[in-house]
């Protein structure tokens, strides 16, 4: 142990070691600083990037760790051409001389970009992951990638973030607008994905929801002349045969298509990926319920064809007004077919008692549509701005559930369906206003309406049962107003800010209102930065989040998930709310060191177990008490000039404290996450990576799950002048992501195994066509964000 740690600290000093600097000056026009310009360090072999800044008010910037060796120093800033510098490193430190921007004149003609970005790349204020320049990343699913990410947990197709709970998941800087985010995770392709941003502690310009944040941003093709991409998957899963399960045909496909017209004041872009899925999963429960023993097997194949599609247009009306529109839409359906088979016994002599088959033939469907207009205004050059955006959606999932069990031969036979309509309007408008020369000044304002018709039937040999069938209509009010100053002072840097948000939210199930709830809340929350020298800094962050109740938990339906569970929501379910502290230590704006501290009051216990006769009930309950400790140590890895990578060792105290079935649930447990990934670049044009994870025993709300881990390898090579690419990489290579957990809390006792089609190999082509400017379609912080990613449906 203390070699490995010895080593681990030889790779640190290693990279942190100071060897030379490069510095420089970059103006603009009229020779006036050019503030706030992106500095790239690039190798000049092949421009592969190796690390990133911003130019200062006076225009300086300064690399510092720098090794011997050939470096191109890239300078850009928007509405200025690009300049190259040659940075030759050899001996001494390098000054370069002031370099001034030329203002950029449009180009039709083709160009080529050849800097690499890192698969990771550590700032601030969020973790950074660049899934179009992964080989292991290409061919996978959103879900997938978020495997690969560390600090992100995948549970039951559940994501969290290690310690944090649920996040609030976004895409283009909004949350999701779909019903069913685990499906769209599992159906979004990393083709169409540019970069995973992960925000551990979000500021008052977000909203409140979620304990962090994942955005997802899509790909943004140039916008001068046309220019697009086209790509192809194809895959197969690879495991271990399951016994008695003889069909191994799971297969992926997904072709995907985006392009981008501008010409003069227009820009239109569009997209359509199509993803049709083969996959499976497992589980065993044992249970020992009053002196028995039920062993369950549940094996699910299931089948999705998904379409995703997504037209805008931007209207560039002069130079300071642009309008634009966009549609996104999902449209999904999805076929299942499960069997399980139970066994009762005594637990005592293992006499077989009884035994039974339940089969789950499932259907659903789920359409998708939302409706984005906005306008930006800039009032000067100066960053004074005003952002309007106007939501509205549409969602519908509809679902049908067969029931077949099966005792002494005799069938009886159930039908459970679900139809579940909602409609969101959202309106948001943003304000930002420069004070003096670093100072900026924030505010907004944003209102959603929410409007839910659900309903479920529940029928027996054709019968209507209805003690089970039941309606649920929801509407839902929030309003909220935020302001956010950041301000300068010598080393100093504080960025503070406060969010107040109104929510009103009423319930109705068969005539009798079970939901009436109206109130106030605050989120304050401030990053203080302090630069302890050119090259390291100290940061120290605070802010309130609050996890407001998913759509779906205060739904009060009891839904069959298999033969003795069931799920039912809580339409008394009160928001929990989390104070999270961190410190943390930079390098070079990247995180090496973190300590942080969070604390939720109110929890919602997600899965609540109760056990009443042989039947368990799962439903979120409000619960708990939880505090969350947290050490994070990330460095790089560099072995010559070919080999580099970055690595994460996390270390995690949780404590839960709760009053629940008559008994006292006081559990406490340290646990571990290590992360690695290496990148091997024999040439320019090809790359060989692997990513792996290991998580030791953890503790989550009443389940203890058993360390588990997974490894992931790809090759990846480009092609004519890099238009095109290609890549195969295979996930969980040692088919290890299986998930092995115990609940054990005064009369209930029980063992779970799961396992999916985690382990498969993928083939992906990838076309790049037409210009390729890095000048992309702006992006957009539209005003649904909150709202779409509370919809938590089971799969």
């Amino acid at each position: 142990m203390k070699s490995i740690l010895l080593m681990l600290l030889l790779l640190i000093s290693s990279a942190l070691s100071a060897q030379f600097v490069i510095s420089g000056k970059v103006v603009a026009e009229k020779n006036k600083p050019a503030t706030g310009a992106t500095i790239l360090l690039l190798q000049q072999k092949d421009s592969a990037l190796i690390t990133s800044l911003l130019s200062d008010q006076d225009g300086h910037f300064q690399f510092s760790h720098v090794h011997p060796g050939q470096y191109l120093v890239c300078l850009s800033m928007l509405g200025y051409e690009k300049a190259y510098i040659t940075a030759p490193v050899i001996d001494s430190n390098i000054q370069l001389k002031d370099t001034r921007l030329v203002t950029e004149v449009q180009d039709l003609e083709d160009v080529t970009v050849i800097a690499h970005k890192p698969f990771l790349q550590q700032k601030p204020d969020k973790l950074i992951v660049n899934v179009e320049s992964s080989a292991t990343a290409a061919g996978s699913s959103a879900l997938e990638i978020l495997q690969k990410v560390p600090g992100v947990l995948v549970l039951n197709e559940k994501v969290t973030v290690f310690g944090k709970g649920n996040p609030l998941i976004m895409i283009d800087g909004r949350a999701s607008p779909y019903i069913n985010m685990s499906q769209v995770l599992r159906s979004m392709s990393a083709a169409n994905i540019d970069r995973i941003e992960l925000i551990s502690n979000p500021g008052a310009k977000y909203d409140a929801t979620g304990s962090s944040i994942i955005n997802i941003i899509l790909k943004r093709n140039a916008d001068i002349g046309t220019n697009g991409n086209l790509t192809l998957t194809t895959g197969t899963g690879l495991f271990d045969q399951l016994d008695g399960y003889k069909d191994n045909n799971f297969y992926h496909l997904a072709p995907d298509f985006s392009i981008n017209h501008r010409k003069g004041k227009v820009n239109l872009y569009g997209s359509y990926g199509f993803f049709h899925r083969n996959e499976y999963d497992y589980n065993e429960v044992t249970r020992y319920i009053a002196g028995n023993t039920f062993f369950q097997t549940n094996y699910s194949p299931d089948t999705d064809n998904n379409h995703t599609y997504r037209a805008g247009i931007d209207f560039y009306a002069n130079k300071k007004n642009i309008f634009g529109f966009e549609l996104n839409g999902l449209s999904n359906k999805n076929k299942g077919n499960a069997i399980g088979y139970t066994t009762q016994s005594d637990s005592a002599t293992s006499q077989l008692l009884s035994s039974f088959q339940t089969r789950n033939n499932t259907y659903n469907t789920q359409v998708n549509n939302s409706y984005n207009l906005n306008w930006k205004h800039n009032f000067d050059s100066a960053g004074k701005e005003l952002n309007i955006d106007i939501d509205y959606s549409r969602f519908r999932l509809n679902e049908n559930s067969d029931i077949t069990t099966i005792l002494a031969n005799t069938p009886s036979l159930s039908n459970q369906s679900i139809s579940n309509p909602l409609h969101f309007l959202v309106l948001k408008a943003d304000y930002t206003m420069p004070v003096h020369k670093e100072d900026k000044l924030e505010i907004g304002a944003k209102s959603s309406f929410t409007t839910i018709n659900n309903t479920l039937v529940f029928s027996r040999e054709g019968i209507i049962d209805n003690t089970r069938s039941t309606d649920f209509q929801y509407t839902e009010n929030i309003n909220a107003v935020y302001t956010s100053f950041e301000k300068n002072i010598d080393k100093w840097k504080l960025t503070a800010g406060l969010r107040t948000e109104q929510t009103i939210a009423k319930g109705v199930s068969a005539s009798q209102q079970v939901l009436n709830r109206s109130y106030w809340q605050l989120f304050p929350s401030f990053v203080l930065t302090r630069k302890i020298n050119t090259d390291l800094s100290a940061v120290l962050q605070y802010s309130r989040r609050v996890n407001r109740p998913g759509y779906e938990q205060q739904n009060p339906f009891v839904e069959y998930l298999d033969s003795l569970t069931y799920e039912k929501g809580n339409p008394l379910l009160q928001p929990e709310v989390i104070d999270e502290y961190k410190l943390s230590f930079n390098s070079q704006n990247s995180p090496i060191l973190a300590v942080s501290y969070n604390k939720k009051h109110n929890v919602i216990v997600n899965s609540a177990p109760n056990q009443i006769g042989n039947i368990t009930y799962i439903s979120p309950q409000n619960l708990a008490s939880y505090e969350n400790i947290a050490v994070e140590l990330n460095f790089p890895v560099e072995l010559g000039k070919k080999l580099t990578g970055a690595g994460s060792l996390q270390g995690m105290y949780n404590h839960y404290n709760a009053y629940y079935l008559n008994g006292q649930y006081d559990q406490r447990k340290w646990n571990g996450l290590a992360y690695c990934e290496m990148a091997y670049k024999p040439s320019p044009t090809w790359s060989i990576e692997a990513t792996g994870f290991y998580v030791t025993k953890l503790l989550d709300e009443f389940t203890i799950t058993n360390g588990f881990g997974g490894l992931n390898c790809g090759v990846q090579h480009s092609l004519w002048d890099r238009k095109g690419k290609i890549s195969l990489n295979v996930n969980d290579v040692l088919f290890s992501q299986k998930i092995k957990s115990t609940l054990n809390y005064e009369i209930i006792n029980a063992h779970i195994f799961q396992q999916e089609e985690s382990r498969n190999i993928k083939l992906s082509f990838n076309y790049y066509f037409g210009n390729q400017r890095l000048k992309a379609v702006r992006n957009r912080n539209k005003a649904s964000e909150e709202e779409k990613d509370r919809v938590k449906l089971k799969d």
